[in-house]
């Protein structure tokens, strides 16, 4: 890609971000008006169409004056529909034929009347809508895309109304094993939904390959722009993590961070433009698109980043001049929430640097790598890769010492802390105001607060060595909780309104965001909270949300949960039966069940009792089924000895399996050794 220029790339465009807002243009042609840019003209296509790669609709026919006329007499007399409080959820698409037949058009119909809202429901998606309807008009590729997804939206249905589904991914379908299916069919009760589901299921797998080679062929030719790209690379992450295949999804995430960043450093002056942030040249790629890179690298940072820690170490201060010239107060909710993302984005960062450093990946040993490979899983060259690494203790002890003693990081965490801070008092007014308004405001205003202490809680914990400096942490997680229990009323309550307003026989939710909102912070609490009530919450939470956001899916991440709760309270009851027998012996039960189990050099023949130091694992079980009254203690608090580390999971979400690892102490040899476990849904 050639140099942007300053033409491209002028101190107006980049002191005013936003695209400025034009009255509807009544000129022009077809492809012109629906984009609402100016257009030269020019027949019979426009050059600008020509210029940006676009298929120019042609001109509408002009009207008489009479007609013209006509028509405004009958716009004075019209009697308006009050508007309602979600606005027209269905956007109205051209008259040139798009599609080769009516089922085509339903698919689509689907995609860009449903799916393309329901997949960003925590803010305002009026930019992607507008995005990518154009986009579903000019590129074929994206419109089979759409198509595509559009046909999982219907297979989704089938599953739903075969009444096989109960839970999160059991509505996404797994025909025979197929790969990227999309709907289950063992359980179906009827022959009849099982053809239906494979036709909808066929249809999408042969327009998600006719995508592929429209877009090959596009880049073969030459006519792929860079905004063209992103486009695509959105819509096929969309359409592979629907599927379950986080594989794929996460390849196509790292070649879109890839050409953003590659975008970003050839414009000028990009210190004012760091990534995620805003766009150099909004002309050529909108904010939101480069925002919504910046996001999704936020998503790749919490479960899978194959990036070596010196990329870290170049991308931490990045922003860093933004921020410092943040206003205050922060006018609206959008404005909000790309200063909290930068933030953010920088926390992640800081804490990759302070993590063991990794073997850098083959292809990616230079700083300036702008494409490293991606390793999901552990392998000879990547050993220390964890698929949740935000949580999780960062410093091992062997270089605690050295961590702890490093000002330069206690700084750093410090000036990170101070910015959190400052994010917090700026937005407090906005997000206080939208949490009294409507109920999309008050979504978004909560699911900023939730990814804030998400934030914090991240940052706070980068020093921790053990397991109950977490408990310092109970605050945060108590008001995660109470803030998701809040986004979830008002969730249900606005989908229920909107359900009246659809027509009758309109395609369920697909119950999948494209990005991050609920399901890290509410599994953070489950993992990370020792506090009964509020993680058993937490965990309750995130079972009754059945939900997919990116690749973090809410039923994989519960059963994780449950594993990892159920291990330490059994612990923790263990570990206090054998405290109880230590503090206050009963001979007569150390003298039956003991007196074989040390460890230690004593005879078979022995009938002395067992010192209460070698007690072990077989002998509190013994206690447990021999003393009542130790049974019921109270064991809500988790003592550290038995506290879970390093939980983390391999998942399949087409199999939807997922092998579940932690450490735990064994307390009869006071060693750490790994747990693991299976769970499926």
């Amino acid at each position: 890609m050639a140099s942007l220029s300053e033409s491209q790339c002028s101190d107006d465009a980049l002191t005013n971000r936003r695209r400025v807002r034009h009255s509807k243009v009544k000129t022009g042609c077809i492809t012109c008006r629906i984009r609402r840019v100016k257009c030269d003209e020019a027949k019979p296509k426009c050059l600008r169409c020509h210029k940006y790669g676009a298929e120019c609709g042609g001109y509408p026919p002009q009207r008489s004056k009479k007609s013209v006329d006509h028509i405004k007499t009958l716009r004075q007399n019209r009697i308006l529909v009050p508007k309602t409080q979600y606005g027209d959820r269905y956007l109205r698409m051209p008259t040139i034929s798009l599609y080769e037949g009516e089922l085509e058009r339903n698919y689509f119909n689907i995609f860009i009347n449903q799916i393309a809202k329901d997949i960003f429901p925590y803010f305002n998606c009026d930019d992607w809508s507008q995005i990518i309807g154009q986009a579903c008009v000019n590129h074929p590729g994206i419109r089979h895309t759409a198509i595509a997804i559009g046909a999982l939206g219907k297979t989704y249905e089938i599953a739903r109304s075969s009444n096989s589904a109960k839970t999160g991914e059991r509505n996404v379908m797994n025909i025979e094993k197929v790969l990227g299916s999309a709907v289950r069919l063992q359980e179906t009760s009827s022959e009849k939904f099982e053809i239906q589901a494979y036709a909808h299921h066929r249809q999408a797998l042969e327009h998600y390959d006719k995508a592929i080679r429209c877009m090959r062929k596009d880049v073969e030719y030459g006519n792929q722009d860079i905004r063209t790209s992103l486009i695509i690379c959105m819509v096929i992450i969309c359409f592979e993590a629907i599927h379950g295949n986080y594989k794929g999804a996460a390849a196509q995430l790292q070649t879109g961070l890839a050409m953003i960043q590659d975008f970003q450093s050839q414009a000028q002056r990009k210190e004012r433009h760091p990534q995620g942030f805003s766009s150099p040249c909004p002309d050529i790629v909108e904010d939101f698109l480069v925002q919504s890179f910046g996001r999704m690298e936020i998503q790749s940072m919490s479960v899978f980043d194959p990036r070596p820690v010196e990329i870290h170490h170049m991308l931490k201060n990045e922003g860093k001049e933004v921020i410092a010239a943040m206003p205050n107060p922060l006018q609206t909710i959008e404005q909000a929430r790309k200063y909290l993302d930068l933030v953010t984005r920088r926390v992640m960062h800081f804490n990759g640097c302070i993590h063991v450093p990794r073997a850098t990946p083959t292809g990616s040993a230079s700083m300036s790598s702008t494409r490293p490979i991606l390793l999901l899983l552990p392998t000879k060259n990547n050993g220390d890769h964890n698929p949740i690494p935000w949580i999780e203790l960062k410093v091992p002890s062997s270089r605690a010492q050295s961590t702890h003693s490093s000002q330069q990081l206690q700084r750093e965490k410090n000036d990170l802390l101070a910015e959190l801070v400052a994010w917090t008092d700026a937005s407090n007014e906005i997000l206080l105001s939208a949490i009294k308004g409507n109920h999309q405001d008050a979504i978004s205003a909560l699911t900023l607060r939730i990814a804030a202490m998400s934030t914090k809680i991240s940052l706070l914990s980068a020093f921790f060595t053990n397991e109950s400096a977490y408990d310092t942490l109970f605050p945060q997680f108590r008001q995660i909780v109470q803030y998701a229990s809040q986004i979830f009323d008002l969730q249900n309550h606005k989908e229920f309104l909107i359900r009246d307003s659809l027509p009758c026989g309109s395609t369920p939710k697909l119950n999948f965001s494209f990005e991050l909102a609920l399901i890290p912070a509410l599994y953070t609490v489950v993992i990370k909270c020792r506090h009964k009530p509020t993680r058993h919450k937490a965990l309750a939470l995130l079972r009754s949300y059945p939900h997919r956001e990116g690749v973090w899916d809410s039923v994989a991440c519960s059963g994780l949960g449950a594993w990892v709760i159920a291990l330490e309270e059994e612990g923790a009851r263990q570990f206090n039966l054998v405290t109880h027998a230590i503090m206050s012996p009963s001979p007569s039960i150390l003298s039956s069940n003991l007196s074989t189990s040390s460890p230690t050099n004593q005879s078979s023949n022995s009938s002395s009792p067992a010192s209460p130091s070698h007690i072990t694992f077989n002998s509190y079980y013994n206690i447990r089924s021999n003393n009542q009254q130790i049974n019921t203690l109270n064991y809500s608090d988790i003592p550290e000895e038995v506290r879970v580390r390093k939980a983390k999971m391999r998942f399949d979400l087409l199999k939807r399996t997922a092998n579940l690892f932690c450490l735990q102490m064994d307390i009869s040899t006071e060693k750490y050794v790994e747990k693991t476990g299976t769970f499926k849904w």
